[in-house]
């Protein structure tokens, strides 16, 4: 019953955006990839199975995937989208009942572990060699059930970064080198330092201290071997930071998602109060008092995953190609769509030859970074052999030869299936403080509370932050 409560919880509270680009994004020049193992080459062979499977997923991606797939191989592949908030439910309903109506499901890593655990995922052990040697390694890590046994394979990975406007910093300090700005963010207390020196510049760190929580998993994972709840100092220094950022208005006050956050990649952005609606804000609204004389800012960064930084791009307009990217308090990822066999499919064979093909072929992993224009593949060889393509939305950077390096240093170890509940109860801990409802005290006791409430599994250890 835990591990079931768990994937409804995972399910619902976490489904991130498809990491896919707008289409008016220039492309980087097709690359000569690697060449091929035999185990690529499988989808191209005559002895492949000719089922027409299909595949339950949550974003479009997969429909362009199939359609080329069938177009090489004349197999073809039945695509079902649903909306997030019927995925859930359609999931536990349909492979709770071990139906055969789909072949492939997805989800995101944060779910898998309950997946594997409820038994809806086939034994993908044959590919194992091949995800192990070609794909980035904590892709592969978050493939695997508690036994190390391969159950789901990505096409994409989605490693962090903090996303930062290079004319702001060579303005404010007299340089946009990602190594330099970079150290700005390695900490922190460095974080709170750099923001008020934007502050003094007149502009702002972020669109809202929201933006944090992706270094929350900078030292120890939330829950320990133990089943204690971490909340060590650098959580601690995480929460002070937030706060600080938040009642000095070092942050815009834009909250993530909404128009003015939006708004705030293009340019100047009128100056909000922390109590302002921002959700009732427009674009042409926030436009207009900018050319009535309003007193304005301008955020200086973002903190998203790779995919987070095709939204900037697509947002920036005239801002376009004045982004940088670079590392910050620590190396992260967040969403990414896994392909796993429905175990109870009668077309294991066809549906993991499926599988093979997007996530192991070369030659496909080259068409959809040029296709999706920007999303980050797996494949290690297809991402070093475009270390040369100049992005021209982040200002010539190399962003495929940076977020290779980066995922280099993704400790997958560091993340267990109680992350989103202690992320949204924290920050629910924090938001009490900055708005004054709360002491740092009682929000934590209060961040306890509902954690263990949630999974009365989990402990408060005897060394906790609380009297």
């Amino acid at each position: 019953m835990k591990k079931l409560m768990c994937l409804l919880l995972a399910m619902v509270m976490v489904l991130s955006l498809a990491a896919c680009g707008s289409t008016t994004e220039s492309k980087p020049a097709a690359q000569e990839p690697a060449a091929k193992s035999d185990a690529t080459e499988s989808a191209k062979g005559d002895d492949a199975p000719a089922e027409k499977i299909v595949v339950w997923t949550l974003a479009n991606d997969l429909k362009q995937f199939a359609e080329r797939y069938k177009e090489e191989t004349g197999r073809e592949v039945e695509v079902v989208v649903f909306d997030s908030a019927d995925y859930a439910t359609k999931i536990m309903q349909t492979l709770g009942a071990q139906s055969k109506d789909l072949d492939i499901f997805v989800g995101e890593p944060q779910m898998l572990p309950n997946f594997f655990e409820a038994g809806f995922a086939a034994d993908l052990s044959r590919l194992d060699s091949a995800v192990s040697e070609k794909l980035v390694d904590y892709t592969y890590q978050a493939g695997q059930d508690e036994n190390g046994v391969l159950r789901a394979v990505s096409y994409q990975a989605c490693p962090g970064s903090v996303i930062y406007r290079r004319d702001l910093a060579t303005e404010v300090f007299g340089t946009d080198d990602p190594e330099v700005i970079g150290q700005k963010f390695a900490s922190f207390h460095t974080i709170t330092e750099t923001a008020k020196e934007l502050n003094d510049a007149g502009y702002k760190i972020f669109g809202d201290t929201g933006a944090l929580r992706w270094f929350s998993i900078s030292s120890n994972p939330w829950v320990n071997a133990n089943d204690e709840i971490v909340v060590d100092q650098d959580r601690l220094d995480y929460f002070d930071a937030a706060v600080e950022l938040y009642q000095n208005n070092y942050v815009a006050h834009a909250s993530e998602w909404s128009a003015p956050w939006y708004s705030s990649m293009a340019g100047p952005l009128p100056v909000l109060d922390a109590d302002a609606n921002v959700w009732e804000m427009t674009g042409d609204g926030l436009a207009e008092q900018v050319a009535e004389g309003a007193k304005t800012t301008q955020v200086f960064s973002y903190v998203m995953p790779s995919w987070g930084a095709l939204i900037v791009r697509d947002n920036a307009k005239d801002n376009k190609g004045k982004f940088g990217v670079c590392s910050g308090v620590c190396s992260f990822f967040g969403g990414g769509t896994f392909l796993a066999v429905n175990e109870f499919s009668d077309k294991k064979d066809a549906a993991i030859d499926f599988i093979e093909y997007c996530t192991l072929n070369n030659d496909t992993a080259q068409w959809w970074l040029e296709a999706s224009n920007g999303d980050v593949v797996s494949n290690k060889e297809v991402l070093a052999a475009n270390a040369d393509y100049q992005n021209e939305s982040f200002g010539n950077q190399n962003t495929y030869g940076f977020y290779l390096k980066e995922m280099e240093h993704i400790d997958y170890s560091m993340i267990t299936g109680y992350d989103d509940a202690c992320k949204e109860a924290f920050g629910a801990a924090i938001v009490s403080v900055q708005k004054g409802e709360k002491t740092k005290e009682d929000a934590l006791k209060e961040f306890y509370t509902v954690v263990t409430t949630q999974f009365p599994e989990l402990v408060v250890p005897a060394d906790a932050p609380i009297n």
